[in-house]
């Protein structure tokens, strides 16, 4: 396993934001990732519109996660609504 940082931009409603933390934490546990920190960046003014949204809740999240997961991650998490964008970087 290696370590990984993943931020995902969240649709800023807070019961929308709720929701999509829920399922990326459901897809983290059906892959076997171990969260090691959470950090809440809170709503931010994002610097171009995505999906018609202006603003984003973002939510950092330090991993491990086996390498061969990522692209399964990745095209699951970025299906689901509530998920404006995500990005995982090895550290």
């Amino acid at each position: 396993m290696r370590n990984y940082e993943a931020v995902f931009v969240f649709r800023p409603e807070d019961e929308i934001y709720n929701r999509g933390k829920q399922l990326v934490q459901d897809e983290f546990s059906k892959a076997g990732v171990s969260v090691v920190k959470e950090d809440d960046m809170g709503s931010r003014e994002l610097a171009y519109k995505v999906k018609n949204e202006d603003r984003g809740h973002y939510f950092c999240y330090e991993a491990k996660i086996e390498p061969e997961k990522i692209t399964e991650l990745t095209a699951a998490i970025r299906l689901m609504d509530p998920v404006l964008k995500c990005l995982f970087v090895r550290q």
